[in-house]
């Protein structure tokens, strides 16, 4: 089996097909690629769009419709969900992901980011320089690889947390109550230029409105369901963390 690659655009078509032309697609035989748009302007689509939700439904509904994409067909073992900000090293990323999921028997590991700005403030995040995975409790959402096993568990997440924000936490209390592991792979590091989309001007809600809408779902959905201690232990690991090259 192999790995879906999934790139999501929403009016940064430059920034879309660079990341899609860096992965070579063309040439590999370890992953497939689709590119849903999230409802794009008709200049704002890229070249390589395979899919289109005909209206913005934002980070949470479009990974919903990879999730579901991913579970119709039957043929992967795995799902890479990109942000369309992001460059990558070339087109071995993604098997240097699958490796160590694989090797380690991981249920979702993610790359180490670089030139993050103010944006990640996740200190287990950033390329500490070591030759594998680091275990951690749960990864910022930019980049993950997810086991078929952790998708099939998830399904689809919750309404309450369509504006992206949440996703990644509630990824790592599932994994700790299923005994998985979560992992940041240092040996493959990406860039992230931090939510490019608001600095164009080209998202359909203006940056305060999204955050506040994200951050309102995220804390509707922990409250209603008992994890907000758990969240903000999550949060308070991750932004004290220290990594001890063993």
């Amino acid at each position: 089996m192999k790995t879906l690659v999934v790139i999501y655009n929403h009016n940064m078509p430059e920034m879309t097909d660079n990341l899609w032309e860096m992965l070579e697609p063309y040439k590999r035989d370890d992953y497939d690629m689709i590119l849903i748009d999230n409802g794009s302007t008709k200049e704002g689509k890229s070249k390589y769009t395979t899919h289109e939700t005909g209206q913005n439904c934002y980070f949470g509904g479009a990974i919903n419709i990879a999730f579901q994409y991913f579970l119709d067909s039957g043929e992967y073992d795995s799902l890479l969900s990109l942000n369309n900000d992001l460059i990558l090293q070339g087109p071995n990323f993604v098997r240097t992901l699958r490796d160590e999921m694989f090797k380690g028997d991981y249920k979702i590991v993610s790359p180490s980011v670089l030139q993050i700005e103010s944006q990640c403030k996740w200190k287990y995040m950033h390329c500490w320089n070591s030759d594998g995975i680091r275990d951690v409790k749960w990864v910022d959402f930019q980049a993950p690889l997810l086991h078929k096993d952790f998708i099939e568990k998830v399904v689809q997440y919750p309404d309450e947390l369509i504006y992206g924000w949440g996703q990644d936490v509630l990824s790592g209390v599932i994994c700790e109550q299923n005994n998985w592991k979560v992992g940041v792979v240092d040996k493959c590091p990406l860039i992230h230029y931090s939510a490019r989309t608001y600095k164009a001007g080209k998202s359909d809600l203006d940056l305060t409105t999204y955050c506040r809408l994200a951050e309102g779902g995220m804390f509707k959905y922990f409250q209603s369901n008992g994890l907000v201690e758990k969240f903000n232990e999550f949060r308070e690991l991750s932004a004290n963390y220290i990594f001890i090259q063993k």
